[in-house]
Order: structure tokens, then sequence, then C-alpha cells
């Protein structure tokens, strides 16, 4: 399509060229995720313990997520951090418990826990004044 190219006036410009990644203010975001990393694992262990019903396969897998998602963020503290590895930690963390809806009997407790990864995950969404 180079002849489209020079018809439209865009001779010259490389469109498939490689983005590179923006990066971040690796401190400050390496502190926000240390913090959430300690509230996953709060969580994690919380979940794993009575009275937490983990005979029951949904409430297992639940447990690998938060499981998976305290990987990725424990690995993101080692490296470099970008603005789409935050992306891709945060978009699949949700909450324990469906906003609105009853809490399970004997599982009040999480819901304080919960919030808590939740809280930290939405502002790891939101830019720095340190990266504007």
């Amino acid at each position: 399509m180079g002849w489209l190219s020079r018809l439209l006036g865009r001779e010259g410009a490389d469109d498939d060229s490689p983005v590179a990644p923006r990066m971040l203010d690796q401190a400050a975001r390496r502190a926000q995720l240390g913090e959430l990393e300690a509230a996953l694992e709060e969580l994690v262990a919380a979940m794993d313990s009575p009275p937490s019903p983990v005979e029951n396969p949904g409430w297992v897998g639940r447990i690998k997520d938060y499981n998976h998602h305290l990987g990725t963020t424990t690995m993101l503290q080692k490296q470099p951090v970008t603005r789409e590895a935050l992306v891709e930690l945060t978009a699949g963390m949700r909450p324990l418990f469906t906003t609105g809806q009853p809490v399970p009997a004997g599982l009040e407790h999480l819901v304080p826990l919960s919030d808590r990864v939740i809280t930290l995950t939405r502002q790891l969404e939101e830019p720095l004044p340190s990266e504007a």
C-alpha cells in the first residue's frame, strides 16, 4: 500500500513500528504492589482456612485465581513495571463477593480483606501525579 500512503500524504510514516512501553514511577508502583501482595496473602490465607468452604470446587477456583494474582504481583516487583503489566494484573481482579448480594453466613470476616484487595487494585489503575 505504498502508493496509497503517498496519495494520502503519509509518505515515510511507519505505522507498524513497535511502541516502546511507557515506564512508570518504579518506586511508587513497587510500593503499591507490595501492599497488594500483602493484602492478597492475607485474603488467600483466610479463604483457605475454616470456616471457608474449601470443599467447594468454585471456592477452590477462586483461591487459585487470587494465588495467580499474588504470583503476578510478586513477579512484577522484580522487573520494570509498565502500564501494560498493571492493566494485565488489574483487569482480572474481581471482588470475592458480588456487590449488593448477601454474604454467605460465616464468611463475613472475608469482606474487609476482599475490599482492601479491590481498593489497592483500583489504586494501581490510576495514574500517579509523577507519571503525567
